[in-house]
Formats: C-alpha cells, sequence, structure tokens
C-alpha cells in the first residue's frame, strides 16, 4: 500500500482558500501536506489530523519570520522557492491574519514583484503582435514572419502566468482594503479612457473610410487598433 500521493494545484494565486480547504479536509482522511511537488503537493500517511491550514509570502524570510508564527501556534510545513510558505495549525488555532488590512499586506508584495514582470511583457506580445501581423500582410519582409510568431509564443505564455497572478493579487488587495494612491489610480484610470476614446473613435472612422473606399487599409491595422482597445478596457476595469 502507498504511504505518499501526489495531489495536484489548482493554482495558488486563485483559490488560496480552496487549496487550504482541501489540504484540511486531506488531513482529515489521514493525509498530511509534508512538501511541495512540481504542480501539487506531496501528501504521506498518517493518522486522521484535525487540521487547517494558512498560507504566507515572505522573501527570504529569517528565523524571527517562522519564530512568531510558532508563537502564534502554527507550525512551519514546507515552502515554494523561498517564497511562499505553508503553515498548520489545529483547527480552532486564531487566525495568523485577523483584519481585512493585515492580510492584505501578505499580497501586496507579491502584486508588485508579478507587476515588474506582468506589464514589460503585456507590452511585449503587444509589440510582438503587431509585427507578426504587419510581416503577415506584407508591410515587414516574410522572412521575420517566424521569428517574431516564435517570440510572440513565448511572449504570450510569460503574460499570462504573470497576469493573471497579477489581477488577483490586486483584487485581494482592492477587497481588503489596502488601495494604491487615490490621486494616482485616479489620474491612470483618465488617461486610459481617453485613450480608448481615441482608439475607438480611430477605429470606426477608419472603417467608415475604408467601407466607402476612401481610404485602402489593409486588415492588419484593423487587427492592431481593435486589440488595443481589448486591453485599453480591461485595464480601466481593473484600475477603476
Amino acid at each position: 500500500m502507498f504511504n505518499t500521493k501526489y495531489v495536484m494545484r489548482k493554482g495558488l494565486a486563485l483559490a488560496e482558500n480552496e487549496e487550504m480547504e482541501m489540504l484540511s479536509s486531506y488531513a482529515r482522511e489521514g493525509w498530511i501536506l509534508y512538501k511541495f511537488g512540481t504542480l501539487g503537493y506531496k501528501l504521506k500517511k498518517s493518522n486522521p489530523q484535525q487540521l487547517q491550514y494558512s498560507l504566507d509570502y515572505r522573501n527570504n524570510p529569517d528565523k524571527e519570520y517562522f519564530l512568531y508564527f510558532k508563537e502564534a501556534g502554527w507550525s512551519y510545513v514546507c515552502s515554494i522557492g523561498n517564497t511562499i510558505h505553508i503553515f498548520s495549525a489545529p483547527e480552532g488555532t486564531k487566525p495568523i491574519y485577523t483584519d481585512n488590512d493585515t492580510e492584505s499586506e501578505k499580497y501586496v508584495g507579491q502584486y508588485e514583484m508579478t507587476k515588474k514582470i506582468a506589464i514589460p511583457s503585456s507590452l511585449c506580445t503587444i509589440l510582438l503582435l503587431i509585427l507578426t501581423l504587419l510581416s503577415k500582410y506584407g508591410y515587414i519582409p516574410d522572412i521575420y514572419r517566424k521569428i517574431f510568431g516564435i517570440l510572440l509564443i513565448a511572449s504570450v505564455i510569460i503574460t499570462v502566468y504573470t497576469v493573471i497572478p497579477c489581477m488577483s493579487f490586486y483584487s485581494k488587495i482592492n477587497k481588503s482594503g489596502i488601495k494604491e494612491d487615490t490621486k494616482n489610480r485616479s489620474r491612470n484610470y483618465k488617461i486610459a479612457y481617453v485613450l480608448l476614446t481615441i482608439m475607438t473613435l480611430l477605429l470606426v472612422s477608419l472603417f467608415l473610410l475604408s467601407k466607402f473606399n476612401f481610404l485602402s487599409i489593409g486588415n492588419a491595422v484593423f487587427y492592431i487598433i481593435f486589440f488595443i482597445c481589448i486591453l485599453l478596457g480591461i485595464f480601466i476595469c481593473l484600475i477603476k
């Protein structure tokens, strides 16, 4: 009989509470978390236990960090890359974070870190998409088309794996009460809204000019403008 079990993760950034509850459920069945796997959790067979789990983010934590959790009744279990840490405690133990402000603080660092990658990768994806479309429709020599295509695929993968967690952390911060500077948020919202309005009017104008044969415009131009409008719309929804 196997004494270990491997359980896939759903995604800590998107389903943190569900993941922790899942681990608690397994503990009640006698499967106790002992280590992170590549894309999941490694559990070992033991006596059924009434455990609750809590996840925290801290880059390169020191001994005082773990001592703080221990004194609060939480035992260290495992980590991912010395950044994401899981602790366990008997059910009924007082939560580590007892209010919205302190709970949201743990997401701020992760949000700032993922944002530094998500924004450049998103801009790179837009640029590569534009270059790929221009190459496809003959505005750039076709020899570069495969190069742009390969780079675009890599950029999209990086963007997906950083933008989604970034959006999730941002949402958790706002729901918990810690928000970015109101004045900066308002300014960014206005800038994005003006740009979206301009791009939308430009898209409609070019479509009408092309429709009535006043101007000959390639499909690539419409795709690019439309894609930019979508990204601006998503950005507005995020900062509103």
